[in-house]
């Protein structure tokens, strides 16, 4: 019981650290029910596990981070739901893609625990559940589909990951122009306007522009 006990309280203090060093309130409509980060906490505190989990699980759905990081953490923990390395190493990889830096300490935590053949079959899911929220036209997620082709793809791909960016800055994501700007550097003139052929295909069936 003092162990359970522990642990709760170590969850409520992580917990708490998280939510002052986040200031983004995020909703998400799920079964008529707005959820937010703070409701998470709150729930937590009446020990409502099972309903915050659940939430964790609707907000990182739907590619927010910082709940992807905090699930994450709760998942590697194992402290109010059962240990899933499997599902913390893919929130945490997907929300370290996303720029919450905090998120490699727990992929850092799990390299003794997944193999290399686990981690490339995760990351293939990761790069699918990255795709699909870009085609929905989620800017983030087009600027991490960029980054995966870069980071956790088995091989560097500059190809991909230049047409991923290359829909960022058409998207109105300024910040992407650099990271395009260095990649075209690394393709030869044939795979530039190959490149810029599949982002103007995509590009427009995001924007559902023409036939």
């Amino acid at each position: 019981m003092l162990n359970k006990t522990k642990n709760l309280t170590k969850i409520f203090i992580i917990l708490a650290i998280f939510l002052s060093q986040n200031f983004i309130s995020v909703q998400v409509f799920s079964s008529n029910k707005t959820f937010e980060i703070k409701e998470v906490h709150k729930l937590l505190n009446q020990k409502k596990f099972d309903e915050a989990i659940n939430a964790l699980e609707t907000l990182s759905n739907k590619n927010i981070i910082n709940a992807q990081y905090l699930y994450s953490q709760i998942l590697y923990s194992g402290n109010i739901t059962p240990q899933n390395f499997e599902k913390a190493y893919f929130w945490s990889a997907i929300s370290d893609l996303g720029g919450f830096k905090n998120s490699k300490k727990i992929i850092k935590l799990l390299e003794n625990y997944l193999d290399e053949k686990e981690k490339i079959e995760i990351n293939e899911n990761i790069k699918k559940f990255l795709e699909k929220h870009a085609m929905e036209k989620n800017k983030l997620a087009i600027i991490q589909i960029a980054k995966w082709h870069i980071e956790l793809s088995e091989e560097i791909d500059y190809i991909n990951a230049y047409k991923w960016y290359n829909i960022a800055v058409a998207s109105g994501i300024k910040s992407a122009a650099k990271k395009r700007d260095k990649i075209i550097n690394e393709l030869s003139a044939e795979e530039i306007i190959d490149a810029q052929k599949q982002s103007n295909k995509i590009f427009k069936k995001i924007n559902k522009i023409g036939g």
